[in-house]
């Protein structure tokens, strides 16, 4: 994790909140997710989320000038608190549905550092 030399206090901080919320209880989530493991990905279990650009979003002019659509439109620090309230409220009421072996045998046995919920296998 890296971030410029200048950020604001307010940011920083709510990076750090951020950071120290998700190690703490981003665990609560795994029942949104799905694991993989022919492939290795985690997925939400609604299905991948759009990119906001896409290599077909890419443009040239007549004059060999490349463009995009911009999306520059940035929250003001003070949003970043309603941010950490909303993701605390999320964690709280998100069932984490740990039940079950999640082992698959001898699949994933030599490969996971960390404990898989079955509900994260279940297709």
């Amino acid at each position: 994790m890296s971030w410029h030399y200048f950020p604001d206090d307010e940011v920083l901080d709510y990076i750090i909140d951020a950071v120290r919320l998700v190690a703490r209880d981003g665990w609560r989530l795994f029942g949104e997710y799905r694991f993989f493991p022919d492939t290795g990905p985690w997925r939400h279990r609604r299905g991948p989320v759009e990119p906001p650009l896409r290599l077909n979003d890419i443009r040239f002019t007549e004059d060999g000038t490349m463009t995009w659509p911009r999306h520059e439109t940035i929250a003001p620090p003070d949003a970043l608190a309603s941010y950490l309230e909303q993701a605390v409220r999320i964690l709280a009421e998100a069932d984490p549905d740990l039940g079950g072996d999640a082992s698959q045998g001898d699949l994933l046995h030599g490969l996971r550092w960390f404990m898989l919920p079955q509900a994260c296998l279940t297709l």
